[in-house]
């Protein structure tokens, strides 16, 4: 079936990520801007007329955040507490698989959009931010690419 289109709202977005074992769909209510961002070096010379810039490094930062959920870890999916797959990746450089799909009015299809990719040895994104809010009871985390990784990027297909 194909998917709708048009505008969405944010309840309809999955995000999974790999824990080492499968991917996991974690509860999330804020998630940053997505996408590759290049730096930019400034070239322009005091004489040149026009000013010069050229893209360096490219990166993928990612922000998000959600209700702190200590439930057990389940098959996609179905939720997996945040706190139960976040807490042990923080800091540590293994790569892991993102995969982020957007629901046009409705969960998800096999033809949403998609933005992900699936992690290998040396390519996928690291967790190096996982901060719990126990007054709030919320947590936040940051995800971006390992160093050399290649760039995840828009789709429909599932990462794995």
């Amino acid at each position: 079936m194909a998917s709708a289109v048009g505008r969405t709202t944010f309840k309809f977005i999955v995000f999974n990520i790999y824990d080492g074992t499968a991917l996991r769909n974690i509860n999330i209510n804020s998630l940053s801007a997505v996408g590759v961002v290049y730096d930019e070096m400034e070239l322009t010379a005091w004489q040149d007329a026009v000013k010069g810039r050229l893209p360096t490094w490219p990166d993928c930062p990612i922000e998000f955040g959600g209700i702190f959920d200590t439930s057990a870890v389940a098959a996609t999916p179905s939720l997996s507490g945040s706190h139960t797959v976040l807490s042990g990746m923080n800091g540590v450089l293994t790569p892991r698989s993102l995969d982020i799909r957007f629901g046009i009015r409705a969960a998800p299809e096999s033809d949403s959009p998609q933005f992900g990719i699936t992690s290998t040895s040396t390519s996928g994104f690291i967790i190096t931010k996982y901060q719990v809010d126990y007054g709030a009871m919320t947590y936040s985390a940051r995800a971006v690419l390992i160093p050399g990784s290649s760039l995840p990027a828009w789709g429909t297909a599932a990462e794995t």
